[in-house]
């Protein structure tokens, strides 16, 4: 009997069809606990784990730095951070915990938010992620006891850098900051990370000492490996890895020392805030006191709370961040002199008894139009000079001959290359290689610099700015003061260094820095000498009078650096200051070097050095000076022909002892100059240099600040286009202050 008409092949086959769904659904089951299992167990047991088992780097306390003295400067305070573990946020709860965190911590929840999304973004979500440090107690006492509100956020105690003394040594100790790839290179940032075992939390040396001497004073990080529950609190330790401690670091620099200079210093400002002053032994090298004006807190990088005050400081036209001690190039003016009348007696151009006589202005031929004749002036019509009084008088015109020359009267000068050579014979265009970061090289020039640099070849007037310290020389303060002590040694160029010793935690030395000779000048020691017997002249003389200083005998030399196009208050020439010396001169200790941006040799950088030194040698400043000490003039010119030398009809060799005169001297403070006009027969060019805008570096905020490389010189007013003197010339009787 048949059914219900069903074809009887249908129900055989059902069957089949459910056992082959079966057969699949098993097969897919069985691949998916393969591939979870086999394929990416690994991963998810990690996964797992990192809900359950955390490890965290614990940084190690920095080391502590000292003075020379062992007082402390730089130190480690304990603070509260607050963090957010992004994994352990409540995905429909997080814009309620951030409001809840910033009622709290101060802020706005915003900012928090966006902490938390950049740590997103870089793929780590167990990592904590910092949202403020040093936090009151009270505010962490608070997130502890709501932290059933506040899932993922959490409190830890953690190592803060404390500066002593803040703006008083903020550019020789720098400053630490976050490791970041928005303040690092991609390529320093990828090192330190993969390389150096640096986390994204850890704070690195962002400037000075910090960042010079980061590999000592960080220290070994250690790691904590803890268990949490679900929400993210921690359940208990599994094993504790305690950092190593970095290293300590002793300065050359005594804190006190750097305090009376820094006081010093900014007292003797009168045309602005900018300045730089620098003492060190001149036998070993060692740097006492380095000071940069204006200076900032360093403090401010570690204190959450100060970013208008920051940002102020990266607004300030007179850039407080900017190291002008080793980072600023200016032109050396007449301290500059020291190399000219160095290498015009090792090279035979001069002796000690060689006479020039500046008129007060030195009319040129022209490179490549000899009748038009183009001056060159001097401070003042000095008259007869031999070289101790040419140093002492800083006597341009002198020095004009000694440097380019004077074809009229066959006197044959140094000459670019020469001068050049003894230029980098005492360090000058290259760095000095002190201890410190952010240190420039200067510029020595020569034809193929100008060339390059310019698109012209040399002419005689930049020989004979050169020769003064003008046109397109520039240097660092620390290089004109690495000169001095390289004069006062004997001869013999030293790398200047802020660091004496770096000892572990259990004081054995790890490195000790002794005097380090970096070359020599190759000179005969009687020309070495008498140009230190002109830097005494010039201070024991007439024209430093008002500094002089009892029962000490002072080496040293002025200089008055001329810049841009403008005119200072006064009405004169814009002009930064210069001086730097030694002392005692029968057996020297120490070099003082001061400039003073926009100011002057005489009235500012000279009055600065002699506070300064009067402090080291504890003279008090009321103790009456000596009188002055006459400087010995030349005889007046003899008949019939001079002695052979380097000189021809207007210049004589003294053969005789010269009789007892005083050099025509400066008044202590000179009235505004007043401007002669040369004839029109000889229109006036300024001596070829560049038309440069005061050398004060831009700091280019992007993130923490670092010092800016200088700009190199502008474009060179040369020969052939007659403008004004450098300085004109003053008629007699009213004599401005020598450079």
């Amino acid at each position: 009997m048949l059914d219900s008409g069903e074809p009887r092949g249908t129900s055989g086959v059902v069957p089949h069809l459910f056992r082959a769904a079966i057969l699949v659904a098993f097969g897919i089951l069985a691949a998916q606990l393969w591939r979870l299992q086999i394929v990416e167990g690994p991963q998810l047991r990690q996964r797992a784990d990192s809900n359950r088992v955390r490890v965290s780097q614990i940084p190690p306390p920095r080391g502590v730095i000292y003075d020379r003295n062992g007082t402390i400067v730089a130190s480690n305070a304990p603070v509260f951070v607050v963090s957010i573990v992004p994994a352990d946020l409540p995905a429909r709860e997080e814009g309620a915990v951030y409001e809840r965190l910033a009622e709290i911590i101060g802020g706005g929840s915003a900012d928090i938010r966006r902490a938390v999304d950049r740590r997103k973004a870089e793929g780590d979500l167990f990592t904590p992620t910092s949202i403020k440090s040093n936090v009151p107690r009270d505010a962490a006492l608070t997130i502890e006891q709501r932290h059933i509100e506040l899932p993922g956020v959490l409190v830890s105690v953690e190592s803060s850098r404390r500066y002593a003394d803040g703006p008083l040594l903020a550019h020789i100790l720098g400053y630490t900051g976050p490791i970041s790839p928005t303040v690092l290179s991609p390529a320093k940032y990828k090192q330190k990370t993969e390389k150096e075992g640096y986390s994204i939390n850890d704070r690195i040396g962002t400037a000075g000492l910090e960042d010079s001497f980061e590999r000592y004073l960080r220290g070994k990080p250690g790691h904590r490996t803890y268990e949490v529950e679900a929400s993210g609190r921690t359940v208990g330790d599994i094993r504790v890895e305690q950092p190593a401690s970095g290293n300590n670091v002793a300065l050359t620099i005594d804190v006190d020392l750097q305090r009376a200079v820094a006081g010093i210093l900014r007292e003797g400002l009168h045309q602005g805030n900018v300045g730089v002053a620098i003492l060190s032994d001149v036998k070993t090298g060692e740097v006492l006191s380095l000071v940069s004006l204006p200076s900032y807190d360093n403090n401010i990088f570690t204190d959450d709370g100060r970013d208008d005050e920051l940002a102020a400081l990266l607004k300030d036209p007179e850039q407080p961040f900017f190291d002008r001690s080793i980072s600023g190039q200016y032109p050396p003016g007449s301290t500059f002199k020291l190399v000219t009348g160095l290498g015009a007696l090792q090279e035979g151009v001069a002796k000690r008894e060689t006479i020039i006589e500046s008129k007060g202005i030195l009319y040129v031929p022209h490179d490549f139009y000899p009748n038009l004749r183009q001056p060159f002036p001097d401070w003042s019509p000095l008259g007869r000079l031999n070289f101790i009084q040419a140093i002492a008088n800083s006597s341009n015109i002198y020095f004009f001959y000694l440097g380019g020359g004077y074809e009229p009267e066959k006197f044959t000068g140094l000459g670019v290359d020469r001068l050049a050579h003894y230029a980098r014979m005492f360090g000058y265009g290259t760095r000095t290689k002190i201890d410190l970061p952010g240190e420039s090289a200067g510029t020595v020039p020569d034809d193929a610099w100008k060339l390059q640099r310019v698109g012209e070849h040399w002419v005689k007037g930049d020989t004979y700015n050169m020769s003064i310290g003008q046109g397109y020389v520039e240097a660092t303060p620390i290089q004109v003061h690495n000169m001095t002590v390289t004069i006062a040694n004997g001869g013999t160029v030293l790398t200047p260094h802020v660091v004496k010793e770096v000892a572990d935690s259990d004081g054995q030395l790890l490195v000790a820095n002794k005097r380090e000779e970096s070359g020599a000048l190759q000179v005969d020691p009687r020309h070495l000498q008498t140009l230190i017997d002109g830097m005494e002249a010039g201070f024991s003389g007439q024209l430093l009078r008002d500094y002089r200083i009892p029962n000490l005998r002072v080496a040293g030399k002025t200089g008055t650096a001329e810049y841009g196009q403008g005119v200072n208050a006064l009405g004169g020439e814009q002009t930064h200051g210069w001086f730097t010396g030694f002392a005692p001169v029968q057996d020297p200790r120490i070099a003082v070097t001061v400039f003073v941006e926009r100011g002057s040799s005489s009235r500012d950088a000279a009055p600065i050095a002699a506070r300064i030194l009067r402090h080291f040698f504890e003279i008090p400043e009321n103790a009456p000076a000596p009188s002055a000490t006459p400087l010995p003039s030349p005889l007046p010119r003899a008949p019939g022909p001079q002695n052979a030398g380097p000189a021809a009809p207007n210049v004589a060799l003294a053969t005789a002892t010269p009789r007892q005169a005083s050099p025509p001297m400066a008044p202590t403070a000179p009235p505004p100059s007043t401007k002669v006009v040369a004839p029109t027969s000889a229109p006036t060019a300024r001596p070829s240099r560049p038309a440069t805008a005061p050398p004060a570096a831009t700091v280019a905020p992007t993130g923490v600040p670092k010092p800016p490389a200088m700009a190199a010189p502008a474009t060179s007013v040369s020969q052939a286009t007659p403008t004004r003197p450098t300085r004109a010339p003053t008629p007699a009787g009213v004599p401005k202050p020598p450079s």
